[in-house]
């Protein structure tokens, strides 16, 4: 069963229903949350205004229907820059999304439609500006901005989308510093911002790099690649070397390193790490100790484990989970 809501109806109903059930969630004007009621789902979407005119929405939720929002074109007068972590959705009927993706919506001559899928984790973070504002942070480089992004912001795109480009591992560590920023007042507001503009600044980078040529992969060699991909999630705690992962996919190291690196964005070592991460968060909202987690993932110590995971996410795992417990 799908579920549509005409513009701005969808927030309507999150904003009514948190108003009978959790009002303090909307009592700071610049930091709200619209959480779902029952029956379409559960999570919440959460609006952070920023003082430079930036603003932040922080999705996590799972939904119980299909869904499918209609935009129309006189409401559409933002720059949206989308990264998905956890999230497939349609544009206009077209093709999927996919997650772990990033892409860039500009304010749309005509009416659109986007559609979300029920029984899936939504994780994924928008930050949208304004033109003005967009346009004042890239003036003095726009002549060397790719050319799809220097139509858009002219205004003579007849498609106002920057097609979905991979998300970078730098990109995610910044995204998974802003879903799980453990600062509060003045120092919360100076992070998030920071975070914004790397994000943009990331995006801008990948995009400018996208440009250009990558060798085509045989069917035969993708295939062998996906396999290496589902050998490292089914084994985080002891997986294989590289030289033994490429020696059971059937490929020798080179092409695997290189494969890989072309299909993910990142290298294996890289991915590994991103996969032991995120399991690791994981089990950490499960109230796992640290040293349980440091063991489940993969690490020798929880000393190297705590590091690893500090690099990544800028803070420690306790102080992670303690802040994720605050958040319940």
């Amino acid at each position: 069963m799908t579920i549509t809501f005409q513009d701005g109806e969808l927030r309507q109903l999150l904003r009514e229903h948190v108003q009978s059930t959790q009002p303090e969630l909307l009592a700071n004007g610049r930091d709200q949350t619209l959480t779902y009621p029952d029956w379409l789902g559960k999570g919440y979407k959460r609006d952070i205004g920023l003082p430079s005119g930036i603003e932040l929405t922080l999705h996590r939720y799972h939904l119980r229907k299909d869904l499918v929002q209609v935009c129309l074109a006189d409401q559409s007068d933002c720059f949206e820059f989308v990264f998905s972590l956890t999230a497939q959705s349609q544009y206009n009927e077209g093709p999927v999304f996919s997650d772990r993706r990033a892409h860039l919506l500009g304010p749309e001559g005509q009416d659109s439609r986007w559609r979300e899928f029920a029984e899936q984790d939504y994780l994924a973070v928008d930050i949208h500006l304004n033109p003005p504002l967009l346009m004042s942070l890239i003036e003095s480089h726009s002549t060397r901005l790719p050319k799809p992004l220097q139509k858009i912001l002219a205004g003579d795109s007849d498609f106002p989308l920057v097609e979905p480009i991979a998300i970078t591992p730098e990109m995610q560590t910044a995204l998974w510093q802003i879903l799980k920023c453990p600062y509060q007042g003045i120092t919360q507001t100076l992070y998030l911002e920071a975070k914004s503009l790397e994000l943009i600044a990331l995006f801008l980078d990948a995009i400018d790099d996208n440009a250009s040529a990558k060798p085509i992969l045989h069917r035969d060699d993708l295939e062998r690649i996906h396999q290496a991909q589902q050998i490292l999630q089914g084994d985080l705690q002891a997986p294989p070397s590289l030289v033994d992962l490429a020696r059971q996919v059937g490929l020798n190291d080179r092409k695997l390193k290189e494969g890989f690196r072309q299909v993910f964005d990142t290298t294996v070592f890289g991915y590994l790490t991103q996969q032991r991460m995120e399991k690791a968060c994981q089990l950490l909202v499960q109230q796992r100790s640290v040293a349980a987690v440091a063991a489940a993932v993969g690490y020798a110590s929880p000393t190297a484990f705590s590091g690893a995971f500090r690099r990544k996410f800028g803070v420690t795992p306790k102080a992670y989970q303690l802040s994720n417990c605050r958040g319940a």
